[in-house]
Order: C-alpha cells, then sequence, then structure tokens
C-alpha cells in the first residue's frame, strides 16, 4: 500500500510540476510557453507549492501538506532589500547629548528601532509584503558604531523557516538613522495562514535587538483579521 501511494504521489508531483521539465508544459519546447523568464518562474514555482502540498497531503494528511507546501515557497519567495541613511551622524549625535547632558554613551548604542509590515492584518498570495524599518545607531567615546545589519527571517504557517534576507544598512561608520526595508514576494500557490515575520538587528556583530509582526495570507473571498492587526512587539533590546 506505501509503494502504490508513493508510486502515484511521485505521478501526480510530474504531472503538476511538469513546466520544470524540458517538455513538459511552461518548458523549453513545451506548449502555451510563457514569453518572459519571469511568468514561467512564476508558473512553475506554482506548481512547485501545489505538488508539494498535494505528495505532503497524501503521506501526512493536513500537516504533512503545509509543509509539502512549504517546499516550493523556499524555492520560490523572493526578497528585495533596499536602505538609506535619513539623518547624519553629526545630528544624530547633538539630538543624543542633548537628552544625556551633553554626554554620549560609552559603547556604541541602538537608541531607536521601529518595524512595520505593510499591509497590515491580511494580505492576498502574490501581494507584496512590505517590511520597513527605522534605526537610529549613537557611536560611543570607546567603541564607535561600525557596522548596523538588519536580518528578515520569515516563517510560513506550519512554524518553519522558509527565507531570509540581511542587509548591511550603514556606508560607513558612525553614529546615524536609517531606512531598511525588506519586501517579501510570496508565490503564487503559496499555502494559506498566518506567516510570522521576525527582524533581528545586530550592531557591531552583536545582536540588539528583535522585532516581531504577523499576518494572514489567503487566495481570495472573506478571511478573519488577526487580534492584533500588524502589531510589532519588541522582544528583546541592548
Amino acid at each position: 500500500m506505501k509503494k502504490t501511494t508513493l508510486a502515484a504521489s511521485a505521478c501526480l508531483i510530474a504531472a503538476l510540476t511538469g513546466c520544470a521539465a524540458p517538455n513538459g508544459p511552461g518548458g523549453p519546447g513545451g506548449g502555451n510557453q510563457p514569453t518572459s523568464d519571469n511568468n514561467t518562474t512564476a508558473i512553475r514555482c506554482g506548481s512547485m507549492a501545489l505538488g508539494g502540498a498535494v505528495l505532503g497531503g497524501l503521506l501526512g494528511g493536513k500537516k504533512g501538506a503545509l509543509k509539502g507546501a512549504a517546499v516550493g515557497l523556499a524555492a520560490c519567495a523572493v526578497v528585495e532589500v533596499a536602505s538609506r541613511q535619513t539623518s547624519s551622524s553629526a545630528d544624530v549625535e547633538k539630538t543624543y547629548r542633548t537628552a544625556n547632558r551633553n554626554a554620549l554613551p560609552p559603547k556604541a548604542k541602538i537608541v531607536a528601532y521601529t518595524t512595520a509590515v505593510t499591509p497590515q492584518g491580511v494580505a492576498r498570495t502574490m501581494e507584496p509584503i512590505k517590511v520597513q524599518s527605522t534605526i537610529r545607531a549613537v557611536s560611543g567615546t570607546g567603541e564607535p558604531v561600525r557596522e548596523v545589519k538588519e536580518v528578515l527571517i520569515a516563517y510560513g504557517p506550519d512554524g518553519e523557516e522558509f527565507k531570509r534576507g540581511e542587509k548591511i544598512v550603514n556606508d560607513k561608520g558612525g553614529s546615524g538613522e536609517f531606512d531598511n526595508s525588506f519586501t517579501l514576494r510570496l508565490p503564487e500557490g503559496a499555502p494559506e495562514g498566518v506567516y510570522k515575520l521576525r527582524t533581528q538587528l545586530y550592531l557591531n556583530g552583536a545582536m540588539a535587538s528583535t522585532n516581531e509582526g504577523a499576518l494572514q495570507v489567503f487566495r481570495g473571498g472573506k478571511v478573519a483579521l488577526l487580534p492584533r492587526d500588524g502589531a510589532i512587539v519588541t522582544l528583546a533590546s541592548r
């Protein structure tokens, strides 16, 4: 029985992901081939997620379907990153001195870190999900700001990490305020459910703070909002 299920599953996956095969629908030499690489990739990724979900469902029920779909999700989800400096070293240090008796901290310090997720609460599959952060770092008297890095970790409905991205947000050392954004694009066929988005902020190689948000992804129709739409919770701070 087990061999029969595996064989049937393999055949079904091959049919669903035929666009990845050289002569399959949507593959090189196949019929109805999309005219752009982006369209070809979208079809292939959608089939991977769907095929993985079907195989996982046959072998492990609902939980297996989520894990199977996550295989295609990890391969095809895309993270785009952009950052810019919004306040100079002199301005950030002046503001800090004004609030702290004209003194800088002894060591480099993150003095502000806020993150917002858009859209808030819910998003449709293939709709861009943006994680936008504002970061303010100040050099200390005994330790300058050398590197500020932010990491995004995305978790699927099964609770497993499926994608991450990272960016060093400062072009040079020294105090400053920075905007950094991650744009997560889920492929068509991505599993519905609650996705958790966690950001980690590193200062001079050491973790300084972490933020977390969540939203529900769906393909269409009505969906219940999360109790805390787009809420961001600071978990730790140095």
